[in-house]
């Protein structure tokens, strides 16, 4: 189900009077019973792991999608059980292998769905350009919705217990509902057991602040998605589909589309995420933090997806050394963070490629700053137009870094990948039509960033200034009945046309 669909709407408006209705342990039982349904419905919907319909997936031919359900649910249940071993075995090295069994059985399990034709595909490639000419030998293995996220959110309750930063909870079904949570689940945020299982454990308060932030965020995240991320969506699939045949103008536009889109596709989801739990009760991390107002690339990556960018940094880069070693081990250790960090995404080298040169990225930027520590915020209001106009081109300069970079996230190939490279720098004019020349639809593109417009002056930069996601709750009566009467029925207009487009991030 996706959260811009009827079927969702209809789900959600049964269990949500079901859940105020019932004490606390039986909402829990009632939660994670609606979460595993909602896992399971990919299968009976027939949509595959890229949240795309597919007809081949439905139950009866294809039950796969109800085997990954019982498959997070026996890693959730080893994991809660490896806890438990982990806390109460009196030896070290007892201690430290339940954590290596817990953390290795995760990883496998990851690796092979996740990696397993990356595998075959490059061994096989790697033996022909050996000289070989090996028998093509063919798997192949369906990626499980979400293995990503929740794979992490379990390794980190083992690794904190490990630690010592926390204690497990004996309550089995507790703990399956911290990993199946359905709002988080498909594509995060990546919550810290010390924060999302303790609110499982204790009853939650409901309260009429809390539904009315809950509602704007999932308004102000269906806006993201439909409205403007959909629109951006054609334009951008259209330049990578053959870079070739545009201009370094078009290059350009579509990679500012494609930009902006996953922005506002991956940060919608996580504002409905955090909207529905908020309705609930219940308190997900901010995952965004406006990163295209960052003004350098260690700024960007303290907003972007924060709840991945700090689980790499405290169960990865800080474990690796982090800072500490001397400066050519840091280098290496932002290095190797991003590297699995981009490989984390897909098992793809066009995502290494992604990761590395943001691991590069942070170490021309560490190098750069020497002793002194990196600064985001933007210059105060009584600050001069000079340090304003520095910040700006900084703001630009490190939209365009991360820019560059998503030509390799986005694209399907290295060869695609280069190909928009080369045409971006290659400052060609525009291509006939007649010559097969492919150009944006100048209504299309009016229409999109209108939306941009839009979504920047009611949302993203009252937001910014404030540094509050609900800050439209704030304004004048008047001025908040339009501002959201234009996100309603722009919303609804766009809904009763388009199409349902599936969230970027529910591939990974």
């Amino acid at each position: 189900m996706l959260f811009s669909t009827v079927d969702f709407w209809i789900f959600f408006a049964l269990v949500f009077p079901l859940y105020f209705a019932l004490s606390f342990r039986w909402q829990n039982a009632m939660l994670l019973s609606a979460s595993y349904l909602f896992y399971s419905w990919w299968g009976s919907q027939g949509y595959n792991s890229q949240g795309v319909l597919d007809e081949n997936l439905y139950p009866w031919t294809n039950p796969w999608h109800y085997r990954f359900a019982a498959l997070m649910f026996a890693t959730s249940a080893f994991d809660w059980y490896a806890g438990l071993k982990i806390q109460d075995n009196p030896s070290a090295r007892s201690r430290r292998g339940w954590l290596l069994l817990s953390l290795g059985s995760n990883l496998l399990i990851l690796g092979f769905f996740k990696y397993c034709n990356f595998f075959i595909e490059n061994t096989e490639a790697l033996l022909h350009a050996l000289g070989f000419s090996p028998d093509p030998f063919v798997i192949k293995v369906t990626l499980p919705v979400a293995i990503s996220f929740y794979t992490f959110q379990s390794m980190a309750y083992t690794i904190d217990i490990y630690r010592g930063q926390m204690k497990p909870t004996n309550n089995l079904w507790d703990f399956m509902l911290f990993v199946a949570y359905f709002p988080h689940l498909v594509a995060g945020p990546i919550n810290r057991p010390q924060s999302l299982l303790s609110q499982c454990e204790r009853p939650r308060r409901m309260t009429w602040d809390g539904w009315r932030q809950g509602a704007v965020l999932i308004l102000i995240g269906l806006f993201r998605k439909v409205v403007v991320a959909d629109s951006l969506g054609p334009l951008a699939d259209k330049v990578f589909t053959d870079p070739t045949k545009c201009s370094s103008l078009t290059l350009l536009l579509g990679l500012y589309c494609y930009a902006i889109q996953i922005y506002t596709d991956f940060s919608g989801y996580s504002d409905i995420a955090r909207g529905l739990a908020k309705l609930m009760g219940f308190e997900l991390m901010h995952n965004f933090q406006h990163p295209y107002f960052a003004s350098n690339i260690t700024d960007f990556w303290r907003r972007w997806h924060v709840s991945l960018s700090t689980w790499l940094r405290d169960y990865l880069y800080i474990p690796l050394g982090g800072n500490r070693g001397g400066t050519l081990k840091t280098y290496r250790n932002l290095f190797l963070t991003m590297f699995l960090g981009g490989l984390w995404h897909g098992a793809s080298w066009t995502f290494v490629v992604w990761g590395t040169l943001h691991g590069v990225y942070l170490a021309v930027h560490k190098w750069m700053l020497g002793e002194r520590k990196p600064d985001g915020e933007a210059p105060p209001r009584e600050a001069g137009l000079g340090a304003r106009v520095i910040f700006l081109l900084k703001v630009l300069g490190t939209f365009h870094l991360a820019a560059l970079s998503w030509i390799f996230f986005r694209a399907p190939d290295f060869t695609k990948a280069w190909q928009f490279c080369a045409g971006l720098l290659s400052f060609r004019s525009k291509i006939a039509r007649e010559a097969g020349g492919i150009g944006l639809d100048s209504d299309d593109l009016r229409t999109a960033c209108f939306a941009v417009l839009t979504m920047l002056l009611l949302i993203d930069l009252p937001q910014y200034r404030n540094k509050d996601h609900t800050r439209l709750l704030n304004w004048p009566l008047a001025l908040r009945v339009l501002a959201l009467a234009v996100l309603v029925l722009w919303l609804i207009s766009t809904r009763r046309t388009g199409e349902h487009v599936p969230f970027i991030y529910f591939q990974f």
